[in-house]
């Protein structure tokens, strides 16, 4: 009898890790199950590695950037001899951002590209965003940036605040030039 509870609870436990461990429709797994597959590129830095010394931050700025904790870039580039393989994968991703793990914030269109801005967390502090910008002539990009309590209004203003800052752009040229 004994030996059946053990057999029992064994079988249990295995159970419990297998479905933990299935994280089907995240982007981390996305992330990790592509970044070596041809025609992706992968960029990871550290919001640290940003020089920023020319930028004028307010107190709340400050804060904002020091809860960035990593940046992830995930690019499909889009060519005449792979356009199925790409629409495929921008309908998983678009998968992705739309199942219930991720609240989405915003969808728009500019100059071409639309993107898709999803969060993880709360109304009021997100440890994850996720921008999804893609072309058709281009490709998608997968942004994703961790964080430890990350508000959304004060993202929105220190991304506006640094596109308007001094930053040195060679310091983002991969994620920039994969659009151009």
């Amino acid at each position: 009898m004994q030996k059946h509870i053990k057999t029992l609870f064994v079988s249990f436990l295995l159970i419990v890790l297998v479905s933990s461990c299935k994280n089907e429709g995240s982007i981390q797994t996305y992330f990790v199950e592509h970044q070596e597959l041809p025609n992706f590129t992968v960029i990871d830095l550290s919001p640290k590695m940003i020089d920023i010394s020319n930028v004028e931050f307010t107190e709340e700025q400050k804060k904002t950037y020091n809860s960035l904790e990593k940046i992830n870039f995930l690019g499909y580039r889009v060519k005449e001899d792979n356009l199925e393989a790409y629409n495929k994968e921008l309908e998983n991703v678009q998968k992705i951002f739309k199942n219930g793990k991720y609240d989405e914030l915003m969808e728009f269109k500019t100059d071409g590209i639309r993107f898709r801005i999803n969060t993880e967390g709360t109304d009021d502090v997100v440890d994850e965003i996720l921008v999804l910008a893609s072309t058709e002539d281009k490709g998608f990009g997968v942004v994703r940036v961790l964080g430890d309590n990350m508000r959304p209004e004060n993202m929105v203003k220190l991304i506006d605040d640094l596109q308007k800052a001094d930053v040195d752009k060679n310091q983002l040229k991969g994620i920039i030039d994969f659009f151009k």
